[in-house]
């Protein structure tokens, strides 16, 4: 289950930094690019403990 709200909340980050990738502002949109990257990685961290988890319990 935690698993599941983990990767809600790396999409809501991704939705909100798309918004700043449309902003006017050099700086909000490469902040908007560096946020998504982050969610990212971490979307990358959580599925490979599922994945973990899944071999473990085999």
């Amino acid at each position: 289950m935690i698993h599941i709200l983990k990767i809600a909340a790396v999409v809501i980050v991704v939705t909100y930094a798309l918004r700043l990738i449309n902003a006017q502002s050099d700086l909000l949109v490469f902040s908007g690019l560096a946020i998504i990257g982050l969610a990212f990685y971490f979307l990358y961290n959580v599925l490979e403990q599922i994945v973990n988890q899944l071999k473990s319990k085999q």
